[in-house]
């Protein structure tokens, strides 16, 4: 089974098993012990921001794609070409094509609160915002990148770890 859909059916099994799950497509909150109690059945769809089997199952049919920049077909992408690509087969939504407005793009989600199919954004280049990645669970996101294509990293990695800038939800 591929990761995403692995992931996803954590997320399911955490759910089923736990309330709302704290990683893997759930709400990823810092204040877990605040939180009230929630009916099971909410728990698997209610709580959010997009439904992480089917996000999951698009994401994955782009993993090991090639970089756009690094390809001599037309079926590469970079870091915003894959993020359109993946909520447009998703949702049939139109976000904006760049990074820089991307990174406008819906609401703030402060690190704590990350929820599969949240942006999350770095700055590769020392000048502000300049990547974009789709959260999956377990501080993981994926992303186009220009050294392994259509890839799965953490968030918390020695790379992207100090250049991640923040996070927005496109998606209520």
């Amino acid at each position: 089974m591929r990761r995403i859909m692995a992931l996803g059916m954590v997320a399911i099994a955490l759910a089923s098993c736990q309330g709302t799950p704290r990683y893997g497509g759930g709400l990823h909150t810092s204040d877990e012990g605040d939180r009230k109690a929630e009916p099971q059945a909410q728990a698997t769809v209610g709580k959010y921001a997009v439904d992480p089997i089917a996000m999951g199952a698009v994401i994955d049919r782009y993993i090991g794609r090639p970089y756009a920049g690094t390809s001599d077909s037309m079926s590469g992408f970079d870091c915003s070409d894959f993020v359109l690509q993946v909520y447009y087969e998703y949702a049939e939504i139109h976000l904006p094509r760049t990074t820089q407005n991307l990174f406008t793009a819906g609401r703030e989600v402060k690190s704590g609160d990350l929820s599969f199919g949240d942006l999350v954004f770095f700055d590769t280049g020392g000048r502000g915002v300049s990547h974009v990645g789709i959260y999956v669970g377990f501080d993981e996101f994926a992303h186009a990148s220009s050294a392994a294509g259509v890839t799965i990293s953490n968030l918390n990695d020695k790379y992207y770890g100090k250049r991640y800038i923040g996070a927005r939800r496109v998606m209520e």
